[in-house]
């Protein structure tokens, strides 16, 4: 049998008066056999910017591609 890509749910999450930022990634069919385990990170939003306050944008993505290669790795379901 083939198998086929069902798509992917990205979802961020950053309280109020928190610095703390969640992102993680499901697969939008829990139930596929293409479906990867969820994974999700939560870090400090202060990693990302310099003490002046300016956004360093690789880091981020660096932390974003991390993520994806997890989800990447993770052996899919039998």
């Amino acid at each position: 049998g083939s198998v086929t890509s069902t798509g992917l749910v990205v979802s961020s999450k950053l309280l109020r008066f928190s610095d703390l930022y969640t992102l993680s990634i499901v697969s939008a069919d829990p139930k596929s056999i293409s479906a990867g385990r969820p994974v999700e990170f939560t870090k400090s939003v202060t990693q990302w910017f310099t003490k002046d306050g300016v956004l360093v944008e690789g880091l981020f993505w660096k932390d974003v591609g991390a993520l994806i290669d997890d989800y990447a790795a993770i052996p899919k379901k039998k």
